[in-house]
This record gives structure tokens, C-alpha cells and sequence, in this order.
């Protein structure tokens, strides 16, 4: 099985600042009290819109630029910005948490534990019957940015 999602989670508010101030897709809510965002092309050029050539090392997406953009879009608030790539249980993932303008965690990339890190750093904490912060939040559920995208339902028109 495949799994390919890029994305940002972070409490409600925050995230519904984050993508109203770049005209993105409206959070979904994982828990209670955190948010997804999912980074689909479209997004990522939004975020970025210049092209990169910097990455960070055992990240396909997070550059230097998208870094800087994260550091300002955590004015207030912490952010975390995860990349999965996996297919046939085989892969890397990597994490990072920005707060106040700053990276506290990471950019760390690795075949596990980064985003399981970076999720105790928002103060995620597993809920049993769930294994990991993971499967806590809920990121199982859908295997790429475009499946999570895709699962909410249209806004009804009035």
C-alpha cells in the first residue's frame, strides 16, 4: 500500500488563519482540537511560488523557501509540516514544528518517528486503542493529499 501526503496540522484557528491568508482549502479537523491541511501542487505553489532547488535533506517539498513561509505563518501559533512517502511499507517521512516565527523541531526526516515526534511536540499524546500520535489524529485514513481533499463534501450551495 501507498501512502503520499504532504500537509500542515495545527490547532483550528491557527490553521483557518494559514489558509485564508493564502487562499487555501478550508482545514479539516482531526481531533477535537486539530486541524489538516492538506499540500496538494496547487498549494505548494501557493506557499512557494517561486521555484526551488533547496530542499532540505530526505524531503521532496520542504524547501528553504516554504520554510521561511512557515516560520512566518507561525506568528503566534505552532505549525506542523509533514511529507509521507511510502509505497509497499517502504519509504521515508519527515516533520517539522514551527512556532513564533521559528523552527523547534526538526526538520527531521527518517523511515519513522519523525511526525509521531513532531505531533508530541503540539502535545499530541496516543489514545488507545491507537498505536502511535499517528493513528491518534487519524492520518490512516487517507493515503495522499488528494484523497484527503477529496473526502470532504462540497460546500452546499445557498
Amino acid at each position: 500500500m501507498a501512502h503520499f501526503v504532504t500537509g500542515l496540522i495545527a490547532r483550528h484557528a491557527a490553521l483557518r488563519n494559514v489558509a485564508t491568508r493564502y487562499g487555501l482549502v478550508t482545514p479539516i479537523a482531526l481531533t477535537e482540537v486539530m486541524s489538516l491541511l492538506p499540500l496538494d501542487a496547487d498549494a505548494l505553489e501557493r506557499l512557494q511560488p517561486e521555484e526551488q532547488h533547496e530542499f532540505y535533506d530526505g524531503f521532496n517539498y520542504l524547501s528553504l523557501a516554504l520554510a521561511r513561509t512557515l516560520k512566518f505563518a507561525s506568528d503566534r501559533c505552532m505549525l506542523l509540516y509533514f511529507e509521507t512517502e511510502y509505497f509497499g511499507g517502504m519509504g521515508t517521512q519527515g516533520a517539522a514544528v514551527f512556532r513564533d516565527g521559528e523552527i523547534v523541531f526538526g526538520p527531521q526526516s527518517a523511515e519513522l518517528g519523525p511526525i509521531n515526534n513532531a505531533l508530541a511536540v503540539l502535545g499530541v499524546r496516543v489514545q488507545p486503542p491507537a498505536v502511535d500520535e499517528f493513528e491518534t489524529v487519524g492520518l490512516q485514513r487517507h493515503n495522499s493529499a488528494e484523497e484527503w481533499l477529496n473526502s470532504v463534501p462540497p460546500p452546499v450551495p445557498r
